[in-house]
């Protein structure tokens, strides 16, 4: 498989990455090229708690976390995870190939409340890309450049019925809502682990009230944060 797009490829102690070169000089992107790990400590807690299940993850950008998530499954476990930006999901698509991740399943969609269109801004006024922080826009309309179209999916209609999901960690750049909403049959079946960014505390706070909403009966709380990243437990889940 070759790329469509001018890139360098990079190892860290993970494995080998495929990196967009109009992407340098974004602090994630930098770390993957000089051999870093970018969210370490997230990382490594992740690896931790799959356990036996699967962990839904997202968006996946350029494929930066798959190598190690890949590392700590299970022998049934996999990796559900998707990524609307092309040239993101083709960078991730590279990314499995360089390190045979036999256990990764990717979407080229995002995801949401419902299976629809929407519009996602992929570069600045400038035309310069944004690299790892594309986000969903309802006030434009798509025009192939600065503004795309992409399609929704819920995670729901993504995991199979019989899938045992450990974690789900989202970092989708403010429609992490909508996203919960598409998920509520894995968030009440499950009970998975939920990770999810948040700048703000209040934000963190509201993400508690919607996952108590969406699943009563996992009787979920914040359990830490780490890196941005808070940490929502099922407290009623059994073990």
């Amino acid at each position: 498989m070759s790329v469509s797009f001018d890139h360098i490829i990079r190892a860290n102690e993970y494995g080998f990455y495929c990196i967009p070169k109009w992407y340098l000089g974004r602090d994630i992107v930098d770390t993957l090229a000089s051999g870093g790990v970018y969210e370490p400590v997230t990382l490594r807690f992740l690896q931790r708690q799959i356990g036996q299940g699967s962990i839904v993850t997202g968006g996946a950008f350029i494929g930066d976390f798959l190598p190690a998530l890949h590392s700590a499954l299970s022998q049934d476990g996999r990796i559900i995870c998707f990524e609307p930006v092309p040239i993101n999901f083709e960078a991730c698509q590279e990314v499995i190939r360089l390190n045979g991740l036999s256990r990764v399943d990717i979407h080229n969609v995002a995801v949401s409340a419902e299976e629809d269109e929407l519009t996602m801004m992929v570069t600045r006024p400038s035309g310069k890309p944004i690299a790892a922080g594309e986000r969903i826009v309802t006030d434009q309309e798509p025009d192939g450049e600065r503004f795309i179209s992409i399609p929704t999916r819920k995670i729901d209609d993504l995991v199979a019925n019989d899938c045992a999901v450990s974690i789900l960690h989202l970092d989708v750049e403010g429609h992490e809502d909508e996203a919960l909403r598409g998920a509520s049959s894995v968030l009440q079946r499950c009970m998975p682990l939920v990770l999810l960014e948040a700048d703000k505390r209040w934000r963190a706070r509201g993400f508690l009230t919607l996952l108590q909403e969406l699943a009563p009966d996992a009787g979920y709380e914040i359990a830490g944060e780490m890196e941005k990243n808070w940490i929502y437990r099922a407290m009623n889940k059994a073990g």
